[in-house]
């Protein structure tokens, strides 16, 4: 086993035939990284423990057959995902083999680079630090995973603290908890990206101030009513809201920059989103470096992907930060300039017509002009091992320029740098995907809904919230029950249900449903942000989606808007269920 120094350094060896063991394991002993060779995949795989860094393999140890292997790998934790380089076999009389087991590396290994032989040491060494600092990623998020369930043990310890309330209060406070553990959720799935991992320290500190405010004034308001002292509960309870809507709104905020999706250009106002992120963008920063947001008057829309364009933002100001460990300040602007026909001549990546720039200064330590030259290269980096991929600024530039636009960067080292994203103008103003809700919830007239929640606390709210609305209720708490509901003689209008439920998931049961009801309006509740294909692709006939935390009027609203819609744009009596 790798001694704690050694940890994510050492390199695996397996190559049968020939001198290719020997002579990479005397190069990256050279390099200071610790080599075994092993004389075939069966050694190899007994030595594989969570401590390796990287395995270097021939194409040709893998004719013998590599259960064995596979085997080991399969044992491996959920945050490991140990990288491999192979080194690809030559052609040779045995070619039609080599192709059969070249169609098979894909299947065999998730994390793999290969290297097409001959080739130089600089290339070997190069893939193997490329492969080494994926790896020390992968234990920094083992760490931060450790850090999280310590987290989670204690604000279960703090909410055991919170019992004594009465049972109103203890549902509010179950209700909180439960968005900061989705939020929890969403850190988690996030954990292979690099920008959002970075912000791990400061959004923890956040939570932390947010629970102080739930947990404080849920301390305060026990206090007042175990001594009968009623007065003054409305201002702990809202500040008690307060911090819990605070918490749901960086939950969002995170879970925008996790979505993995294809590009979604549309017409964006590119002056609200940078001012959307401004709270974000500064819990990223230490105190000593200066935010500013700039944005010109008139400026125009922009036609790019909302949420790859956050997450561009976010990437460059990540590297801004690190560029300015002494503190400094940091501009983030947006500007309309005109592309002509003389510019556009000399940078042809750019077609002549109207732009918007978003630029991302920074006062710090600079580049130099070769530095800049390599900067959009993949893999290319200047921070130390584990601190960054080399993936941020090409990401960047690939999301420009399938965007229809450019980046530019300038930087004078000692001064600072200047990232630029170019992007195409829009004459067309953004979808209104915000409406206006109404000021007074809607109320039903005695229709029966049935809702489907495993969370007894967030089943008991709904319920309540639907009684308060004159509907009449029925609990289900999985989806066996809900069925049983449906093939009775109960005159259901309206299901609800949780999309995650165990078992059969919301959409299988809304299938199942249909059998027995094909016009049952269903509504679903979802813990997690999609986007509009996503949500289109999901949902079916006379479906529609609320994601959580959502306010008790919009809940409300919907219902009522379904029910309308399913009788025709009128209100009407409920009919019997069928028989």
């Amino acid at each position: 086993m790798a001694s704690p120094t050694a940890e994510g350094r050492e390199v695996l060896i397996c190559a049968p035939y020939g001198r290719d063991a020997d002579s990479a394991a005397q190069l990256l002993l050279r390099q200071g990284y610790p080599a075994t060779v092993h004389a075939d995949l069966a050694s190899l795989a007994a030595a594989l423990d969570e401590h390796v860094g990287v395995v270097l393999l021939t194409e040709e140890a893998l004719r013998s057959g590599a259960d064995e292997l596979q085997a080991a790998l399969k044992r491996q934790h959920d945050w490991s995902d140990i990288p491999f380089v192979i080194l690809a076999a030559t052609r040779t009389a045995q070619a039609r083999s080599t192709e059969l087991i070249r169609t098979r590396l894909w299947t065999m290994f998730s994390n793999a680079i290969v290297l097409e032989r001959p080739l130089g040491r600089h290339s070997l060494l190069s893939a193997i630090d490329s492969a080494i600092r994926s790896r020390r990623r992968q234990f920094e998020m083992r760490d931060r995973l450790v850090e999280r369930d310590r987290a989670r043990q204690e604000l279960a310890e703090s909410n055991a603290r919170l019992l004594a309330l009465n049972e109103t209060l203890e549902e509010r406070v179950q209700e909180r908890t439960a968005r900061l553990m989705q939020a929890e959720a969403a850190l988690r799935q996030s954990q292979k990206m690099e920008a959002v991992g970075q912000l791990t320290g400061g959004i923890a500190h956040d939570f932390n101030n947010m629970l102080t405010g739930v947990i404080g004034a849920m301390d305060i308001m026990r206090r007042r009513m175990d001594a009968g002292r009623f007065d003054g509960l409305e201002r702990y309870m809202e500040a008690a809201s307060t911090s819990a809507q605070r918490a749901a709104t960086l939950t969002a905020r995170l879970l925008a920059f996790s979505r993995r999706q294809s590009l979604d250009a549309k017409p964006l106002d590119v002056a609200l989103l940078l001012r959307s992120l401004h709270e974000l963008l500064r819990r990223t920063l230490r105190e000593s470096i200066d935010l500013r947001i700039v944005t010109g008057d008139e400026l125009p829309h922009a036609v790019a992907d909302a949420n790859q364009l956050e997450s561009a933002i976010l990437n460059l100001v990540i590297n801004a930060r690190d560029a300015m460990p002494d503190g400094g300040q940091l501009t983030v602007e947006a500007r309309a300039i005109d592309i002509g026909d003389d510019y556009a001549t000399v940078n042809p990546e750019l077609s002549p017509g109207r732009y918007v720039i978003v630029s991302v200064t920074d006062t710090g330590v600079g580049m130099s002009p070769e530095l800049v030259d390599k900067a959009f290269e993949p893999f290319f980096t200047t921070k130390a091992v584990g601190q960054g991929t080399g993936l941020g600024l090409s990401m960047v530039y690939g999301f420009a320029r399938q965007s229809g636009g450019q980046v530019r960067i300038h930087s004078r080292e000692g001064v600072g740098t200047a990232v630029s994203i170019y992007l195409r103008s829009s004459q067309t103003a953004p979808a209104d995907v915000a409406p206006k809700l109404p000021t007074q919830a809607p109320h039903g007239a005695g229709e029966h809904v049935l809702v489907v929640e495993d969370d007894a606390s967030v089943r008991l709210l709904i319920k309540d919230v639907l009684e308060e609305l004159s509907y009449q209720p029925v609990e289900a708490a999985e989806a066996e029950a809900a069925l049983a509901v449906l093939r009775s003689d109960r005159p259901v209008r309206l299901m609800i249900s949780d999309v995650g439920l165990p078992g059969m998931n919301g959409r299988q049961l809304a299938e199942a449903a249909r059998q027995h009801r094909p016009d049952l309006p269903i509504l679903f509740v979802t813990g997690y942000a999609e986007n509009a294909a996503i949500r289109a692709g999901f949902l079916g006939t006379n479906m529609e989606m609320i994601t959580k935390p959502f306010a008790l009027d919009a809940l409300a609203a919907k219902i009522s808007e379904m029910l309308t819609r399913a009788d025709g744009g009128n209100p009407a009596v409920p009919p019997e269920a069928p028989r």
